[in-house]
């Protein structure tokens, strides 16, 4: 029995909240839950959930969605401000530190996912640096892929606040 509820929990679609934990060195914690707005209505139904890991100088942070079309690759980013009505009022991706010789893939959060037949995607990344307190308030979904030359993915489909660095 137990095995078969394990199984049947693990091919739902829940997201559920994790607590705030400590494993080692590395600080767990739920951050983002949302979208906190749509930009797009054919995408009403989306839901996100945002998790961050800091230790030892590094970051990891994963992005869990469900609700989207299957079979597709959409760009994710950390943004520099919260969400707002206005698909713009995240601002423009996060960047650490001021060194523009450097790729924009080492120096921004990419978060991009294909997601599988039933809608549902995870991106994740760690990058070797901390993100400061107030630098960083949202993770946006866009609608295509990352181009890695330019940063660009497309329009801005759903924003979800995450106040990463607190």
């Amino acid at each position: 029995m137990r095995t078969s509820l394990i199984g049947a929990l693990a091919g739902t679609a829940v997201l559920v909240a994790a607590p705030t934990i400590t494993v080692a060195d590395r600080v767990l914690v739920d951050h983002g839950r949302g979208p906190t707005v749509v930009h797009d209505a054919a995408y009403a139904g989306i839901r996100t959930q945002v998790h961050s890991w800091a230790a030892d100088g590094r970051t990891e942070v994963r992005l869990m969605v469900r609700g989207l079309p299957p079979a597709r690759t959409f760009g994710a980013h950390v943004h520099v401000a919260p969400c707002g009505a206005d698909p713009m009022a995240s601002g423009g991706h996060y960047q650490h530190g001021t060194d523009t010789t450097q790729p924009l893939a080492s120096r921004e959060i990419w978060l991009d996912f294909t997601t599988d037949e039933q809608g549902r995607g995870v991106g994740s990344t760690e990058v070797p640096w901390l993100v400061a307190a107030g630098t960083a308030g949202s993770v946006v979904i866009h609608a295509g892929p990352t181009d890695p030359v330019t940063g660009a993915a497309g329009a801005r489909l759903a924003c979800t606040d995450v106040p990463f660095g607190q």
